[in-house]
């Protein structure tokens, strides 16, 4: 018994120690200010293992030339709430059809101090679902461009059911574990 206990406890802390998923969801309407013509939308997911996240998002229909990309932080999922800028997506963005599409796809390494925040203060923010991504877009005829951002999409956790599971079947070992242990 002591065994299959210890193989449960040892299972279910691989769970907890994988990487931790997220998803995003870009358009103009979370933007600070929706109006104007904005266009877009892009959806992607990201994957944080260590102080390393690694991004695959793609954005098509913008109305203006992409110009720029980050993650800002913190900020409630709400369009009115806004925050500076935490990690420049530069170098990992690619564009296409004129600078109207594209693809952000690469890492970024988390680092203390970023935006006034250690690392600790940083990952609860971004599993409490406050850090999002913004697209920004310089003029296209008739599109003025957006400068403050174009499309905006709010980074949120994606929950793990084997993580849960795990956890599960490890409290009900611990449970038949006691049952036995009081019969005998």
């Amino acid at each position: 018994m002591k065994i299959l206990l210890s193989v449960l406890c040892f299972a279910t802390s691989l769970a907890v120690a994988q990487a931790a998923s997220y998803t995003v969801t870009l358009d103009a309407n979370q933007e600070a200010n929706p109006t104007g013509g904005r266009t877009g939308s892009g959806i992607g997911n990201l994957t944080l293992s260590g102080n390393t996240l690694s991004l695959s998002i793609t954005f098509s229909g913008l109305s203006g030339i992409f110009s720029a990309d980050h993650i800002h932080g913190p900020a409630a999922a709400t369009p009115a709430t806004t925050a500076g800028v935490l990690y420049s997506l530069a170098g990992i963005t690619t564009t296409s059809a004129g600078g109207h599409a594209g693809t952000i796809s690469g890492n970024v390494t988390l680092a203390a101090g970023t935006g006034g925040f250690d690392l600790a203060t940083q990952l609860n923010q971004l599993n409490s679902g406050l850090w999002y991504v913004n697209i920004h877009t310089s003029a296209s005829a008739p599109s003025p461009g957006f400068g403050g951002g174009e499309i905006r999409g709010q980074i949120l956790p994606v929950p793990e059911p084997s993580a849960l599971a795990l956890a599960g079947l490890g409290l009900s070992g611990l449970w038949v574990w006691r049952m036995r242990r009081r019969a005998g």
